[in-house]
């Protein structure tokens, strides 16, 4: 991990492309309902179940990382939060309100009102085979 040293975010590579900024999760958290902020750390919760991660802060979005960013929460609408976790595979669910491809990797989007078993393994998925980059050990 390469950390910028004008704003301290961790990037998987030197100088990549950022926004530099005084950014937190409390900003980012800043005027949300008490549900919502409740939400935000149970969603952490089970990122953290999964080992080690990095908070990576940025003006829209607060991304988690574990060697590389596979999952963000980029937006608090009213007491649910929409995120996204990427894998190199794709997941059919009635959940998911979008599945980008790029490249050989699956953005998965849904809204979240609760942190269930499935969503857990999704993100427990995501951490290993995408932010731990195993999909590129096979």
């Amino acid at each position: 991990m390469w950390q910028c040293p004008m704003c301290g975010v961790k990037l998987v590579a030197r100088n990549l492309s950022h926004s530099c900024g005084d950014y937190s999760v409390a900003k980012f958290l800043e005027g949300k309902s008490a549900a919502a902020r409740k939400l935000f750390r149970a969603f952490e919760r089970a990122i953290a179940e999964c080992g080690p991660y990095d908070v990576a802060p940025a003006k829209t979005r607060v991304a988690f990382l574990a060697q590389v960013r596979f999952a963000s929460v980029n937006r608090v609408a009213g007491d649910a939060l929409d995120v996204h976790f990427v894998l190199p595979r794709r997941l059919e669910g009635t959940r998911f309100r979008k599945i980008e491809k790029l490249a050989r990797l699956y953005v998965h989007h849904l809204r979240v009102t609760k942190i269930d078993g499935e969503l857990k393994r999704w993100i427990r998925a995501s951490y290993h085979e995408y932010g731990q980059r195993e999909w590129l050990k096979r």
